[in-house]
Protein backbone atom coordinates (compact mmCIF):
# COMPACT_ATOMS: atom_id res chain seq x y z
CA UNK A 1 0.00 0.00 0.00
CA UNK A 2 1.04 3.42 -1.14
CA UNK A 3 0.44 6.52 0.99
CA UNK A 4 1.01 9.37 -1.13
CA UNK A 5 3.20 12.60 0.11
CA UNK A 6 4.98 15.75 -1.47
CA UNK A 7 8.96 14.40 -0.34
CA UNK A 8 8.54 10.74 1.20
CA UNK A 9 7.05 7.40 -0.11
CA UNK A 10 5.51 4.95 2.09
CA UNK A 11 4.82 1.45 1.84
CA UNK A 12 3.96 -0.83 3.89
CA UNK A 13 5.81 -4.29 3.64
CA UNK A 14 5.30 -7.84 5.25
CA UNK A 15 7.75 -6.65 8.37
CA UNK A 16 7.83 -3.26 8.37
CA UNK A 17 6.87 0.59 6.99
CA UNK A 18 9.47 1.50 4.63
CA UNK A 19 10.07 5.37 4.32
CA UNK A 20 11.85 6.78 1.67
CA UNK A 21 12.98 10.25 1.21
CA UNK A 22 12.51 11.31 -2.64
CA UNK A 23 12.96 14.77 -3.13
CA UNK A 24 13.61 16.81 -6.74
CA UNK A 25 17.69 16.75 -5.87
CA UNK A 26 18.11 13.20 -5.35
CA UNK A 27 21.10 14.64 -2.86
CA UNK A 28 17.34 14.63 -0.34
CA UNK A 29 17.92 17.72 1.02
CA UNK A 30 15.51 17.95 4.29
CA UNK A 31 13.37 20.74 5.28
CA UNK A 32 10.96 20.64 8.10
CA UNK A 33 7.98 19.79 5.84
CA UNK A 34 9.59 17.20 4.88
CA UNK A 35 10.18 16.26 8.44
CA UNK A 36 6.63 16.51 9.38
CA UNK A 37 5.84 14.22 6.47
CA UNK A 38 7.69 11.33 8.05
CA UNK A 39 6.68 12.44 11.53
CA UNK A 40 3.13 11.40 10.21
CA UNK A 41 4.35 8.11 8.73
CA UNK A 42 5.97 6.99 11.34
CA UNK A 43 3.10 7.98 13.74
CA UNK A 44 0.71 6.00 11.42
CA UNK A 45 2.85 2.65 11.76
CA UNK A 46 1.56 -0.51 13.47
CA UNK A 47 5.05 -1.92 14.01
CA UNK A 48 9.08 -1.25 12.88
CA UNK A 49 9.65 1.62 10.28
CA UNK A 50 12.98 1.86 7.99
CA UNK A 51 13.72 5.50 6.89
CA UNK A 52 15.69 5.10 3.75
CA UNK A 53 16.55 7.52 0.93
CA UNK A 54 17.28 7.22 -2.85
CA UNK A 55 20.16 5.14 -4.22
CA UNK A 56 22.43 8.13 -4.66
CA UNK A 57 21.90 9.52 -1.18
CA UNK A 58 20.31 8.88 2.34
CA UNK A 59 19.70 12.81 2.60
CA UNK A 60 22.82 14.99 2.58
CA UNK A 61 21.66 17.59 5.20
CA UNK A 62 19.24 20.78 5.56
CA UNK A 63 18.22 22.63 2.33
CA UNK A 64 20.91 25.68 3.14
CA UNK A 65 18.48 28.16 0.89
CA UNK A 66 16.54 28.61 4.18
CA UNK A 67 19.47 29.34 5.90
CA UNK A 68 20.12 32.76 3.98
CA UNK A 69 19.42 35.60 6.03
CA UNK A 70 17.43 33.83 8.30
CA UNK A 71 17.31 35.90 12.00
CA UNK A 72 18.43 34.15 15.00
CA UNK A 73 14.73 34.05 16.24
CA UNK A 74 13.60 31.91 13.37
CA UNK A 75 16.72 29.85 13.54
CA UNK A 76 15.71 28.86 17.48
CA UNK A 77 11.80 28.06 16.11
CA UNK A 78 13.55 25.71 12.93
CA UNK A 79 15.71 24.02 15.98
CA UNK A 80 12.97 23.68 18.15
CA UNK A 81 10.43 21.96 15.70
CA UNK A 82 13.22 19.89 14.53
CA UNK A 83 14.35 18.39 17.67
CA UNK A 84 10.72 18.18 18.75
CA UNK A 85 10.39 15.39 15.33
CA UNK A 86 13.53 13.74 15.92
CA UNK A 87 12.68 13.27 19.43
CA UNK A 88 9.33 11.64 18.42
CA UNK A 89 11.34 9.23 15.93
CA UNK A 90 13.86 8.12 19.04
CA UNK A 91 10.97 7.48 21.17
CA UNK A 92 8.22 6.35 19.06
CA UNK A 93 7.54 2.87 20.49
CA UNK A 94 8.34 0.96 17.82
CA UNK A 95 11.77 0.20 16.23
CA UNK A 96 13.23 2.71 13.73
CA UNK A 97 16.39 1.77 11.09
CA UNK A 98 17.85 3.89 8.77
CA UNK A 99 18.72 2.29 5.86
CA UNK A 100 21.78 4.65 4.55
CA UNK A 101 22.90 5.01 0.91
CA UNK A 102 25.93 6.77 0.52
CA UNK A 103 25.12 10.17 2.08
CA UNK A 104 24.18 11.03 5.34
CA UNK A 105 25.53 14.69 5.92
CA UNK A 106 23.97 17.15 8.63
CA UNK A 107 20.73 17.12 9.18
CA UNK A 108 20.63 14.13 7.21
CA UNK A 109 23.02 12.50 9.83
CA UNK A 110 20.49 13.88 12.66
CA UNK A 111 17.71 11.76 11.29
CA UNK A 112 19.98 9.06 11.29
CA UNK A 113 21.03 9.46 14.62
CA UNK A 114 17.32 9.41 15.81
CA UNK A 115 16.94 5.75 14.76
CA UNK A 116 18.12 2.83 16.42
CA UNK A 117 19.88 1.50 14.43
CA UNK A 118 21.49 2.08 10.81
CA UNK A 119 23.01 0.13 8.15
CA UNK A 120 25.07 1.45 5.64
CA UNK A 121 26.88 0.94 2.54
CA UNK A 122 30.81 0.87 3.55
CA UNK A 123 31.74 3.82 0.92
CA UNK A 124 29.09 5.68 2.73
CA UNK A 125 29.69 9.39 3.89
CA UNK A 126 28.70 10.27 7.54
CA UNK A 127 29.19 13.49 9.40
CA UNK A 128 27.95 16.28 11.10
CA UNK A 129 29.44 18.91 8.29
CA UNK A 130 27.84 21.98 10.17
CA UNK A 131 30.62 23.51 11.57
CA UNK A 132 32.34 23.77 7.98
CA UNK A 133 29.93 26.35 7.02
CA UNK A 134 29.97 28.36 9.97
CA UNK A 135 26.97 27.04 11.59
CA UNK A 136 26.38 24.11 13.90
CA UNK A 137 24.00 21.10 14.20
CA UNK A 138 20.31 22.05 15.90
CA UNK A 139 18.75 19.27 15.44
CA UNK A 140 19.86 16.64 17.98
CA UNK A 141 23.01 15.26 16.57
CA UNK A 142 25.77 16.37 19.27
CA UNK A 143 23.68 15.00 22.12
CA UNK A 144 23.10 11.57 20.32
CA UNK A 145 26.48 11.66 18.91
CA UNK A 146 27.62 11.98 21.88
CA UNK A 147 26.07 9.61 23.94
CA UNK A 148 27.38 7.24 20.55
CA UNK A 149 31.15 7.58 20.52
CA UNK A 150 31.62 10.05 23.86
CA UNK A 151 32.38 13.75 24.28
CA UNK A 152 35.43 13.80 22.90
CA UNK A 153 35.42 12.08 19.62
CA UNK A 154 32.20 13.62 19.35
CA UNK A 155 33.19 16.61 19.83
CA UNK A 156 36.10 16.40 17.37
CA UNK A 157 34.23 15.14 14.53
CA UNK A 158 31.31 17.87 15.21
CA UNK A 159 33.70 20.51 15.35
CA UNK A 160 35.68 19.99 12.84
CA UNK A 161 33.01 19.10 10.57
CA UNK A 162 34.83 15.72 9.68
CA UNK A 163 33.09 13.52 7.04
CA UNK A 164 33.91 9.60 7.46
CA UNK A 165 32.79 6.59 5.71
CA UNK A 166 30.44 4.01 6.68
CA UNK A 167 33.15 1.65 7.11
CA UNK A 168 34.89 4.22 10.04
CA UNK A 169 31.72 5.06 11.51
CA UNK A 170 31.22 1.24 11.85
CA UNK A 171 34.31 0.80 14.08
CA UNK A 172 33.48 3.46 16.14
CA UNK A 173 29.83 2.09 16.34
CA UNK A 174 28.07 4.65 14.47
CA UNK A 175 27.02 2.76 12.01
CA UNK A 176 25.49 -0.93 13.45
CA UNK A 177 25.54 -3.05 10.43
CA UNK A 178 27.31 -2.40 7.14
CA UNK A 179 25.76 -4.16 3.94
CA UNK A 180 25.85 -3.29 0.28
CA UNK A 181 22.51 -3.09 -0.03
CA UNK A 182 21.16 -1.41 3.17
CA UNK A 183 17.49 -1.86 2.61
CA UNK A 184 17.63 -5.23 2.24
CA UNK A 185 19.73 -5.52 5.35
CA UNK A 186 17.30 -3.02 7.24
CA UNK A 187 14.31 -5.06 6.49
CA UNK A 188 16.27 -8.70 7.51
CA UNK A 189 16.81 -7.46 10.65
CA UNK A 190 12.85 -5.93 10.82
CA UNK A 191 11.75 -9.38 9.79
CA UNK A 192 13.64 -10.41 12.71
CA UNK A 193 11.32 -7.93 15.21
CA UNK A 194 8.68 -8.78 13.59
CA UNK A 195 8.56 -12.15 15.43
CA UNK A 196 9.46 -10.62 18.71
CA UNK A 197 6.88 -9.52 21.26
CA UNK A 198 6.26 -5.53 20.12
CA UNK A 199 4.89 -4.76 23.71
CA UNK A 200 7.97 -5.87 25.71
CA UNK A 201 10.70 -4.29 22.71
CA UNK A 202 9.22 -0.97 23.07
CA UNK A 203 9.42 -1.46 26.92
CA UNK A 204 13.03 -2.36 26.42
CA UNK A 205 13.48 0.43 23.93
CA UNK A 206 12.32 3.18 26.07
CA UNK A 207 14.97 2.14 29.06
CA UNK A 208 17.48 2.22 27.00
CA UNK A 209 16.44 5.49 25.40
CA UNK A 210 15.19 7.03 29.22
CA UNK A 211 16.73 9.89 30.59
CA UNK A 212 15.33 10.03 33.64
CA UNK A 213 16.97 10.32 37.08
CA UNK A 214 16.57 6.94 38.37
CA UNK A 215 16.27 4.49 35.43
CA UNK A 216 16.41 1.77 37.70
CA UNK A 217 12.82 2.60 39.14
CA UNK A 218 11.78 3.19 35.60
CA UNK A 219 12.86 -0.98 35.14
CA UNK A 220 10.85 -2.19 38.19
CA UNK A 221 7.54 0.00 36.97
CA UNK A 222 8.19 -1.56 32.92
CA UNK A 223 8.65 -5.36 34.46
CA UNK A 224 5.33 -4.78 36.41
CA UNK A 225 3.76 -3.43 33.19
CA UNK A 226 4.93 -6.01 31.00
CA UNK A 227 3.10 -8.24 32.81
CA UNK A 228 -0.47 -6.44 32.08
CA UNK A 229 0.14 -8.15 28.35
CA UNK A 230 -0.97 -11.46 26.78
CA UNK A 231 2.09 -11.80 25.14
CA UNK A 232 3.97 -11.93 28.34
CA UNK A 233 1.32 -14.97 29.51
CA UNK A 234 1.99 -16.73 26.38
CA UNK A 235 5.60 -16.27 25.91
CA UNK A 236 5.85 -18.38 29.60
CA UNK A 237 2.97 -20.37 28.64
CA UNK A 238 4.95 -21.93 25.36
CA UNK A 239 8.10 -22.20 27.42
CA UNK A 240 6.52 -24.03 29.74
CA UNK A 241 4.74 -26.20 27.48
CA UNK A 242 8.05 -26.86 24.68
CA UNK A 243 6.29 -24.57 21.72
CA UNK A 244 7.13 -21.62 20.19
CA UNK A 245 5.39 -18.36 21.30
CA UNK A 246 2.28 -17.03 18.94
CA UNK A 247 2.85 -13.57 19.97
CA UNK A 248 0.52 -11.22 18.84
CA UNK A 249 1.40 -7.91 20.25
CA UNK A 250 -1.21 -7.82 22.55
Amino acid sequence: MFVSFNNIEVEDMDVARVISIRKENKLNPLDLETLREIRQAVSESQGTVIISGSEKSFSAGANLKFFDGISPESAYHFSTEGHDIMDFIAGFEHIVIAAINNFALGGGFELALACDFRIANGTAKIGLTEATLGIIPGWGGTQRLKELVGPSRALMLASLGKTISGEEAHRMGIIDQLSDHPLDAANELAGLYSKMPGKAVGLIKGLMRSRNSDPYEDEKESFGKVFETEDSREGVRAFLEKRKPNFKNR
